[in-house]
């Protein structure tokens, strides 16, 4: 027999050792892993669509390992489907120390994920079994994905076995190997931008509804159902709706993300409608709108259910909403071509949507190859649009805002001319006194006339006055327990209070302009207009700053024309919270604060609103409030009433007693007994100033 060639022999052994070598490395060692590794092209994939096998079968079974196969991608992609798939992955610890990591798995929205862990001699070792088909507190790890904890002791071998089981939506197959610090360092990152995304929802959804509240429009309600919506669907989809919302009710965390895309839809066909408006040309477009609200609904219904119609609707909805972009463009290119050009905020917001819907899409069904892109190309372009949409809404609202400034500027106006006829028939009548007596005579029916003139005049500058001041329904809405008492010393009044809410802050405030009668009025009617500057114009949110702006925009329009007017106001302003914080600033007028039966005086700054030779800032004083306290805000034309016996002024020692004597009662009481002591008081004397006070009650 002729001997082996040396050569061969050689050949042979470097042929065994590499097929050893490449089956050793098959097996992926866990020690070399510095943060996170994407374990998916070391594992073997089998699909199950019949979900016909058992945990032992995958394992023993050699024909059913056949069927499997080797994903490319470090997240393998399934597309829609209601298979089940087991994966087979062998990891080996081959250091001399513990090594301990998380496996994360599957997408947060698969409905079974199960674990199997096996040791060399493919024993089972350790078993988990969760998903969106079982309660929240069955995942081994509290989190919004699939998180498992495992342990390598050294030198030690496991085979790690995967099912999960979709009900039709899209099934991506991840399994990535954590270090339990890089976990933690990432998820923190993670969490705080999206802190910072649900934060913006947050944001435009409380604004805009105390926007839709003010004016009462539709469009606002619109514009927060949808900003609702879409975060509860985002919050949804990301996992967060299930963790913190509904953890105990795996069917709704099933059913969310269908069921809020579809109202989130709707509520957006609803918003960009009434946006829109109406067009004079292209009326059939509208319609449009029914046919999509129709077929959310439909898609809304059939959502409810489960199976194969359950699975159709995911694809379905994500098409109709695309195509509903795509038509709102549409009605925007409408809306230019009949003139009426539309605001370049919302043409980018819908855009922007449109393009972050077709990336999400495609990266979804793995056409663009970007894990980045098909979790976060929708929360993108929704944050774009929300923006842009928010940029949208403000503008409106500033301009129903300025054409109430518009209104008020018309009623000062008005008050002006009223003030040019008094003064013009003045000296008409001083005129009329040196001529003869029989002129006079005649002349007397032509002034009468002329004096009703005035005053109808003056009766509708004090309809006009009383439309800039606070309703009671608004006082009720912003105040548990509040009242004002009101008494113009003449039909029109220098007195005025003003309240108004923005930013969660709600400023009130009592101010008694220089004289009373019709130029006390308009002096009230320009503090009304200026004080709305001041937190809308200006951005003001504490009392002293709004006071001094007041200060300056007073002098500046009592100055014009190289012409000065002494003339000005005495005021008190509150800043509050809704919550236990109160801030003051007041003008020569104080606040009372009265608290378990002991009446607390804040003295205001020794400085009127308008012209003053040496002026200092104002001083903003802040309060933690308690329950029951009362808070009292007042001119001071109650205090300086004459009457009585002796016919002396009240005073505020008498002012004071009378409140630590009322307080005890409804603000609305307090009110009434004020003014019925008052005119008790005044019995038999003219009046000789306004009155004005207000009580609010914490």
């Amino acid at each position: 027999m002729k001997q082996c060639p040396f050569w061969l022999i050689i050949v042979l052994i470097v042929l065994g050792s590499t097929k050893l070598h490449a089956q050793s490395d098959s097996i992926f060692d866990v020690s070399t892993v510095s943060s996170s590794e994407h374990l998916a092209p070391y594992s073997v994939i089998i699909p199950d669509s019949e979900h016909s096998y058992s945990f032992a079968s995958v394992l023993a079974n050699d024909s059913i390992k056949s069927t499997g196969f080797t994903p490319e991608n470090e997240i393998p992609y399934l597309d829609f489907t209601r298979s089940s798939y087991w994966m087979l992955l062998d990891l080996k610890n081959r250091s001399s120390l513990e090594q301990s990591f998380y496996v994360e798995l599957a997408r947060p929205l698969t409905n079974k994920v199960n674990l199997y862990i096996l040791n060399q001699s493919n024993q089972l070792i350790e078993s988990f079994e969760t998903g969106d088909d079982f309660t929240f507190n069955t995942r081994p790890y509290q989190d919004r994905r699939f998180i498992f904890p495992i342990n390598f002791p050294p030198q030690t071998q496991y085979k790690l076995v995967v099912k999960t089981t979709s009900d039709g939506e899209i099934l991506k197959l991840p399994i990535h190997l954590w270090r339990i610090d890089a976990f933690t360092q990432f998820s923190i990152k993670e969490n705080f931008l999206l802190g910072l995304y649900y934060g913006l929802f947050l944001l435009v959804f409380i604004l805009f509804t105390f926007f839709g509240i003010a004016l009462k429009e539709r469009i606002y309600f619109y514009f927060v159902s949808y900003v609702f919506l879409l975060g509860l669907f985002q919050f949804s989809l990301d996992g967060f709706a299930f963790q913190y919302l509904w953890p105990g009710l795996p069917w709704l965390g099933n059913h969310a993300i269908l069921l809020f895309a579809a109202l989130s839809l709707i509520s957006m066909l609803y918003y960009v409608r009434e946006y829109l408006g109406k067009f004079q040309r292209h009326k059939r477009y509208f319609k449009g709108y029914n046919v999509f609200i129709i077929l959310t609904l439909v898609s809304l219904l059939l959502s409810l259910t489960t199976g194969m119609i359950y699975a159709t609707i995911f694809p379905i909805l994500n098409g109709l909403s695309f195509i509903v972009v795509i038509y709102f463009l549409f009605g925007l290119y409408f809306k230019y071509k009949e003139g009426n050009k539309p605001e370049v905020a919302v043409a980018i917001a819908f855009v922007s949507l449109s393009l972050g819907a077709v990336v999400f899409i495609t990266a979804n069904v793995n056409i663009i190859k970007s894990e980045f892109l098909a979790t976060n190309a929708l929360k993108i372009s929704s944050a774009i649009e929300l923006t842009f949409l928010s940029l949208a809404m403000a503008g409106r609202y500033r301009k129903t805002q300025n054409e109430k400034v518009e209104a008020q500027e018309q009623a000062f106006k008005r008050l002006e001319e009223i003030n040019f006829l008094k003064n013009k028939q003045t000296e008409e009548l001083e005129q009329q006194v040196k001529e003869r007596t029989q002129e006079i005579r005649e002349k007397n029916e032509v002034l009468q006339v002329q004096n009703e003139e005035i005053l109808n005049s003056i009766l509708y500058a004090k309809r006009l006055q009383n439309a800039t001041l606070p309703s009671e329904k608004t006082m009720v809405q912003l105040f548990k327990d509040s009242a004002v008492l009101y008494r113009p010393k003449d039909i029109v009044s220098g007195d005025f209070y003003w309240m108004e809410e923005v930013d969660d802050l709600v400023f009130f405030a009592v101010a008694d302009c220089t004289g009373h009668g019709v130029p006390g009025a308009m002096l009230s009617v320009f503090g009304n207009n200026a004080l709305n500057r001041c937190i809308n114009e200006y951005k003001l949110r504490e009392p002293g700053k709004i006071l001094d702006t007041l200060t300056e925009l007073v002098e500046l329009s009592l100055t014009k024309n190289n012409s000065e007017v002494s003339d000005g106001m005495d005021i008190s302003l509150c800043v509050w919270d809704k919550g236990s914080k109160l801030s003051y600033a007041g003008a020569y007028n104080p606040l009372y604060i009265i608290r378990n039966g002991e009446l607390l005086e804040t003295k205001a700054d020794k400085q009127p609103i308008g012209k003053y030779i040496t002026r200092v800032l104002y001083t903003t004083h802040e309060f933690d409030l308690q329950e029951g306290d009362s808070i009292y805000l007042f001119s001071d034309g109650y205090a300086d009433q004459f009457g009585g016996p002796k016919g002396k002024k009240l005073k505020y020692s008498a002012f004071k007693q009378y409140l630590l004597e009322l307080n005890h009662l409804e603000s609305s009481k307090i009110s009434d007994e004020l003014g019925r002591r008052f005119d008790i008081w005044k019995e038999g004397v003219e009046q000789i100033d306004d009155v004005c006070l207000m009580n609010v009650k914490f």
